[in-house]
Order: structure tokens, then sequence, then C-alpha cells
């Protein structure tokens, strides 16, 4: 089973055992509904943590409560924890990815030349960017259909429209 990281829990939040969640996941509606399980890793083993409730508490963060966690005390052990969700390729639509499964693409023109490998997938309030690593540079390209021409999962690239000035 592969694992995606959804979160991370930074500390516990009030007396009745919930804690707060910075978000990692663009599916965060999804990700932290009541009855969903969400899992922790310790020694090489994931965890299993049923979400008995929660809420968002502003873009960021989520406040979580766990079943069997019901006070503080006993959610101090999650403090610095990630959290997972099994990876589900059934959530996404046609044209979506997972970010995890860009980042160390070779990045190619309309040529086929290799111009670089996807670093990091950034999202701006305007748009999700990708970062681009090439010859110790990092250039950005906004990750919309007018640049990416194609996303090749398979063979591990993807092809991108440059125009003047991009890189």
């Amino acid at each position: 089973m592969e694992y995606l990281s959804v979160g991370k829990i930074t500390q516990t939040f009030g007396i009745k055992g919930e804690v707060k969640v910075y978000v990692t996941s663009s599916f965060s509606l999804e990700r932290f509904k009541k009855n969903n399980t969400l899992y922790i890793k310790s020694n090489d083993e994931y965890l299993k943590l049923k979400i008995e409730r929660s809420y968002q508490k502003d873009a960021n963060f989520y406040i979580v409560k766990f079943f069997d966690y019901d006070d503080a005390t006993i959610s101090e052990s999650l403090k610095n924890n990630y959290l997972y969700v099994e990876k589900d390729p059934s959530i996404l639509k046609d044209n979506e990815y997972f970010y995890v499964d860009l980042i160390g693409l070779d990045v190619l023109d309309e040529n086929q030349r290799k111009i670089g490998i996807i670093d990091k997938i950034e999202e701006f309030p305007a748009q999700i960017t990708l970062k681009i690593k090439f010859n110790d540079k990092f250039y950005y390209v906004p990750f919309n259909d007018f640049f990416i021409k194609d996303v090749n999962l398979k063979d591990h690239y993807i092809k991108i429209h440059v125009i003047d000035g991009l890189i």
C-alpha cells in the first residue's frame, strides 16, 4: 500500500483531545471528513486514526478530534506526527495528478529537449505553479493548459510550452 502525506499535527487544541493540523493536501474537505481514516507512521508501521469530528480553522489548518483521544494529555503523543492517507487514484478527475507523482519528472520543451526537473509544486492564490530546477537555477511555470502540453507519468516526463522570458 502506498501512502500520501496530507498534513502535520502541530499541537493540541483545547482540553477535549483535539489537535491542530497543518494541511498539505488539495483535497482537505475530503480528507478530514467525519469517520475518515488517517494514519501516522511509527517505527515503519502505519497506525490508524479515525476522525470523530473536524472543522477548518483557517486556510491552512484544521482542528481534528480522533476517536479514543479524549483529552489533551492523550493527544499530546500525536504532536509533530505527519498524517497520511492511502493513495487512491479514483478520487482524481481527468488531467488531475497527485503532487508526489509530478515531483522529479523530467521537464521537456516542445522540441523534446530536457529543460529541467520538477522540484516542487507550489500553490499560490492565483494558480498552482511548478518549481523547475535547471542548472542550479529555478524557474516557475503555471500549471495550466497554456503551458502544460503533456504529462506522461509512465515515461516520467512533462512537456511544456516555453515562451520568451520563461526560462
